[in-house]
């Protein structure tokens, strides 16, 4: 069986609806008026960053599509109201949550404790572990271990590059804007493996002969919805959304 088969079929951890980090509600988040807002408005803005196949990516009539746009549609639904999407770069997200560019944002953006710090996040909606992506022929890396003093590529700002920088020299690191310049550099024999979370790569790699994934995901990686801090109202409505829908069918559909 193709290695990629395996560890597709062997992810227990891809397709769980996880309900956790629900944070304690204060008075004034009580009292939010962000909802009504957003239907006020008639729109919910939603920052993302693509390309990052299957999660969001521009297809072939140049509309932003993927796992991420779904959900972020289902939310929109629920609010009665249209889905406007901000396509920008992965490290200008939360500060677009911050100062109110965006209502949310959606991009596969693994929660964290630093992340935390600065917004609010739903319950995980997605697990998904890290992965390794290395060329057929490359027989030397087959588990995160065998990274040492290889050159490996990352999206910039992402645990990706946080969790390759556990395992090789920083300056062996090399960080992309995307994982497209990641996947030109790696086909282009510029470096040993590409580090990035399992839904991704599988959209990465699927049309591009010659590369497979290998070992099993070596993390978990919870993927929530980012807010302003204080908007537990919106947080409670995407909250229920994430409940409501089929994770395994948007799953079946995209991966």
């Amino acid at each position: 069986m193709h290695k990629k088969t395996m560890v597709a079929g062997s992810l227990g951890i891809c397709l769980l609806l996880v309900i956790s980090f629900s944070g304690c509600v204060n008075q004034e988040e009580k009292t939010d008026p962000t909802i009504q807002k957003i239907k006020d408005a008639g729109k919910l803005v939603v920052g993302t960053s693509t390309p990052y196949e299957p999660m969001e990516y521009i297809d072939e009539n140049g509309d932003i599509v993927g796992f991420d746009i779904n959900v972020a549609r289902e939310i929109a639904t629920k609010l009665g109201v249209e889905l406007e999407i901000e396509d920008m770069a992965f490290d200008d997200l939360l500060d677009a949550v911050e100062d109110g560019s965006v209502d949310i944002a959606i991009a596969a953006i693994t929660i964290t404790l630093e992340r935390s710090e600065q917004v609010l996040f739903s319950n995980a909606y997605l697990n998904a572990g890290q992965v390794i992506i290395v060329n057929e022929t490359n027989k030397d890396i087959n588990s995160e271990e065998d990274l040492e003093n290889k050159i490996v590529g990352v999206q910039d700002g992402t645990t990706s590059e946080k969790e390759a920088l556990k395992y090789t020299n920083s300056s062996l690191v090399k960080s992309y804007n995307n994982y497209t310049g990641a996947l030109e550099a790696i086909l282009a024999g510029e470096i040993d493996a590409i580090v990035i979370d399992y839904p991704a790569g599988v959209g990465l790699i699927k049309d591009t002969l010659g590369l497979e994934i290998v070992g099993d995901p070596f993390t978990n990686e919870l993927y929530g919805i980012a807010m302003k801090k204080g908007k537990s109202a919106l947080k409670t409505e995407i909250d229920k959304v994430i409940a409501s829908i089929s994770i395994e069918e948007l799953g079946n559909k995209w991966f």
